[in-house]
């Protein structure tokens, strides 16, 4: 038997995996919202070194 992912003390319910009720659904998704939740990965801190608006040179 699987807990709940956020209050770890019920089991998953079917309807709200990998929860056990909306309310511990909607309690997570509100963490993710207020940036309490963070996927790590690389952050771009330098800006790109072409401009967006710039063709570039093509040989067509």
């Amino acid at each position: 038997m699987s807990l709940c992912v956020y209050c770890r003390v019920r089991p998953v319910h079917p309807d709200w995996q990998p929860f056990c009720s909306e309310r511990c659904r909607l309690l997570d998704l509100g963490h993710w919202l207020d940036g309490d939740y963070r996927v790590d990965g690389p952050t771009d801190t330098e800006p790109p070194d072409t401009d967006p608006d710039d063709p570039g040179d093509h040989d067509d």
